[in-house]
């Protein structure tokens, strides 16, 4: 891949996009689940971290300090049978991925740490006093442009990115079911209504709909795929299914931090706690 640069904007808004790029531009799907909470982490303090003050985000209930010399693996009683089922072939992928570098298996959180130095999605540099500090990519790379996917993840990974386009658009969206703090379960609109609330054409809406749609969250009372843009229809939000699938960004708190809120599901398997956001990944 081409050489890329540091980030070295640490702006709220620089921030941010890093965050919607990890989050929606597809390294939630890669395994090590410790890939995507590093990547989330760079970020949370507005200055570069040494790998050692990383560890708090890839924190579990069997490490609840984040040593990096931890295995990056979730092994424990509280995978399902699913996750379970699952975990040989995630291993067997991003033991691929490491192989690809001339890495070793993946194994602890420092080996995913190295892998994505390695892959310059991380930059290590040294500070002002020789410490290694580490600079998230800027723009963040997709996983495609620095990870062997398979055919099938790279077709998933497409549908990602195209989803990165419209996420601004979902977004304001999903504002409508939150008028005043209030948590609506339904509103009906039409194409032509949600472009003007997203400031954009029909086309923009219908995409950010199907989006919206695709997390399995929302659903609609027409098909949007052939719906004509003045055609009146239900949008319908399952408040429980969201907040266990999305990740959310509320924004910088007093100390300077992007607060997030990761998905119920994550937490119930790490113990992470933050604070409830206004924006939805």
């Amino acid at each position: 891949m081409a050489e890329t640069a540091s980030l070295t904007d640490w702006s709220d808004e620089m921030r941010g996009e890093h965050l919607r790029r990890t989050a929606r531009g597809g390294w939630a799907r890669i395994r090590p689940m410790a890939t995507m909470m590093l990547l989330i982490g760079t970020v949370m303090d507005g200055a570069p971290f040494t790998r050692e003050e990383l560890g708090p985000f890839v924190s579990t209930m069997g490490n609840p300090d984040g040593a990096l010399t931890h295995s990056c693996w979730d092994t424990g009683d509280d995978l399902d049978e699913d996750d379970l089922a699952a975990l040989p072939d995630q291993i067997a992928e991003a033991t691929r991925y490491a192989a690809h570098y001339g890495l070793p298996p993946l194994e602890t959180n420092d080996d995913v740490i190295t892998l994505l130095v390695t892959a310059k999605v991380l930059h290590e540099i040294p500070d002002d006093s020789g410490r290694l500090r580490l600079h998230p990519a800027s723009p963040l790379p997709f996983p495609s442009d620095v990870l062997p996917l398979s055919a099938e993840e790279e077709k998933v990974q497409r549908e990602l990115r195209m989803g990165l386009v419209y996420s601004e658009d979902s977004f304001g969206i999903i504002g409508l079911f939150e008028p005043d703090g209030r948590r609506l379960e339904e509103v009906t609109t039409s194409l032509q209504r949600l472009a003007r609330v997203i400031d954009g054409d029909p086309h923009d809406a219908r995409q950010a709909v199907l989006l919206l749609l695709g997390e399995g969250d929302f659903t609609a009372t027409e098909d949007i795929t052939a719906i004509p843009a003045h055609k009146v229809f239900r949008l319908r939000c399952d408040w429980e299914k969201f907040d266990q699938s999305r990740i959310s960004i509320h924004g910088v708190n007093d100390d300077g931090q992007i607060v997030v809120t990761l998905p119920e599901d994550h937490q119930q398997q790490h113990g992470a706690a933050v604070a409830r956001p206004d924006d939805r990944l």
